[in-house]
């Protein structure tokens, strides 16, 4: 893996952030950014933008609008922050897992699993080949491997959610 600085950006796609910046570049990436939110919340835009930008560490979000900018924006950063903060936990997202189509249902979920496989032994592979790990090399192993544990999490509910639609939970 390259030993080049990443930018904020490709950080922001490729490591678990801290809270703070999860929260930044949630709002960031959100249609119309921070603005947007504070507008559909009844927000101070300006107040907003400055508890969200990393420059102005005097200022924080409250627990308040941490609720709101999840809510609307539906990040996963975010969470991956929260649980990174707890140690020792997972959110899985379940609003995907299912589909109406009990053989795709499964079939789906073993190859987005093997795909998110594939790419962390190319990772692994890429970071320990010259016996250095370096922080962000690791930062992006763990968010490779928090995705591999909810794609195992995601099969068995698939698995469960097939048992449960055609076999049912008293007649198996």
């Amino acid at each position: 893996m390259s030993r080049i600085a990443l930018s904020c950006v490709e950080r922001a796609q490729r490591e678990v952030l801290p809270l703070d910046l999860a929260l930044y570049h949630a709002a960031r990436d959100y249609p119309g950014g921070a603005a947007a939110i504070a507008a559909t919340t009844g927000r101070n835009p300006t107040t907003l933008q400055h508890k969200l930008s990393p420059t102005h560490p005097s200022h924080s979000v409250n627990i308040q609008e941490f609720g709101e900018i999840l809510e609307l924006t539906k990040d996963r950063r975010i969470l991956d922050a929260v649980h990174a903060l707890v140690g020792d936990t997972i959110w899985h997202e379940l609003s995907e897992v299912y589909t109406t189509d009990m053989p795709e249902t499964l079939t789906v979920g073993l190859a987005e699993y093997f795909r998110q496989v594939a790419d962390l032994a190319d990772t692994w592979a890429k970071s320990i080949g010259d016996g250095v790990v370096s922080d962000h090399e690791l930062a992006a192993i763990r968010l490779q491997v928090f995705r591999g544990i909810q794609g195992l999490l995601g099969l068995f509910n698939r698995a469960t959610y097939v048992n449960h639609t055609t076999r049912g939970d008293g007649r198996g």
